[in-house]
């Protein structure tokens, strides 16, 4: 591996707060489901301590972000233990907004116990005794946790409580301004065939995975490439921060179009792809450590999150492009042949 190029330092433990921290309105009861309107920054415990994983950012920097592929994959693994046999006895909806299916309801869940926990792409499944399958999508702000019974049950950021049996509460929250995660309830066998299931794309990390495969997808889709990355219907589990990585490892430009890779390019890709997927994954394992992961550790990444800091490779600083709510992190000199794209917030063209 390249000789890596020295970082900034950054406040060991340093966390990026989530907006609207001190919003706060009433809560207000209908029946057993109670509705909050506003949000607060969660304060329910903090990440595992860091750990010595030899990676190239300075250790203690955490965002909450769309947890993807390697985060979900390392929450299910640590869920496991803690839910997976366990029984429920009770579920408590504080948000409605949160259910995205009604039929069968979710108090069908009550009773019935937990089978399996598995991931796909960046969903939770839940396979439940008594032929009901639960799927989670976090998006952005959602996090799960395990707590003992009845702790934090009018904490402002919770949407949904499964009380479990054994004296644990298995709970999700949402940290953020923006509601956005969601609970799908189906009979079993029908979860495939609609959304959030139906349509998705390889596993990239599956032994379907092959360069064949991509280069088929990519002559079919012609966007750009940190588009196709997270378009979820070629490629699952590949977002907003993944995408950055994988095209920085694999020297790609974002802007790139995908049907104007060549063989070695279509294989640099391919590469790249499963190998950093591959590496996150074990390094969320060490940094988590058992532990259900609350924020996305900045630290494990290279580029994304990292503007303006020098690139691993080369030093050029790292470059940022806006557009609307998402940013793209990409190197100049290994990526886009020195050119610097256009801040979209104030220009379409090239500086």
């Amino acid at each position: 591996m390249p000789t890596e190029v020295a970082r900034s330092a950054r406040p060991p433990n340093e966390f990026v707060p989530s907006p609207s921290a001190d919003t706060f309105r009433p809560v207000r009861p209908i029946g057993r489901c109670v509705i909050t309107a506003g949000t607060s920054e969660a304060a329910f415990g903090s990440p595992a301590a860091p750990v010595t994983v030899g990676e190239t950012r300075q250790r203690g920097a955490y965002t909450a972000g769309m947890p993807e592929l390697p985060f979900v994959e390392a929450l299910v693994e640590n869920l496991r233990p803690l839910a997976e046999g366990r029984t429920t006895e009770d579920v408590i909806v504080r948000s409605v907004y949160v259910l995205k299916t009604f039929d069968p309801p979710v108090t069908d869940i009550k009773g019935r116990r937990i089978a399996a926990i598995h991931r796909r792409g960046k969903l939770l499944v839940f396979d439940l005794t008594g032929g009901l399958v639960m799927i989670i999508h976090l998006r952005r702000n959602g996090r799960l946790q395990v707590v003992p019974r009845g702790k934090g049950r009018t904490a402002r950021d919770l949407a949904i409580t499964f009380a479990l049996d054994g004296g644990m509460d298995l709970r999700m929250i949402e940290m953020g301004p923006k509601k956005a995660a969601s609970l799908w309830l189906f009979p079993a066998g029908q979860e495939t065939k609609t959304e959030p299931l139906a349509g998705l794309g390889l596993e990239p990390l599956s032994p379907e995975f092959t360069r064949e495969a991509l280069a088929d997808m990519l002559g079919v889709e012609r966007t750009h490439l940190k588009r196709f990355l997270g378009l979820q219907r070629h490629v699952v589990g590949i977002g907003n921060a993944f995408s950055d990585e994988i095209l920085w490892e694999a020297r790609l430009s974002p802007q790139a179009m995908t049907t104007s890779l060549d063989g070695d390019e279509v294989a640099r890709l391919h590469g790249a792809i499963r190998r950093v997927l591959e590496e996150a994954v074990a390094s969320h394992r060490r940094e988590f450590a058992g532990s259900l992961p609350m924020r996305e550790p900045v630290h494990l990444l290279r580029v994304h999150r990292h503007g303006k800091e020098p690139c691993p490779r080369c030093g050029t600083p790292i470059a940022v492009i806006y557009y609307e709510d998402r940013e793209t992190y990409y190197c100049p000199t290994c990526q886009a042949g020195g050119r610097v794209y256009a801040d979209r917030r104030r220009s379409r063209l090239l500086r």
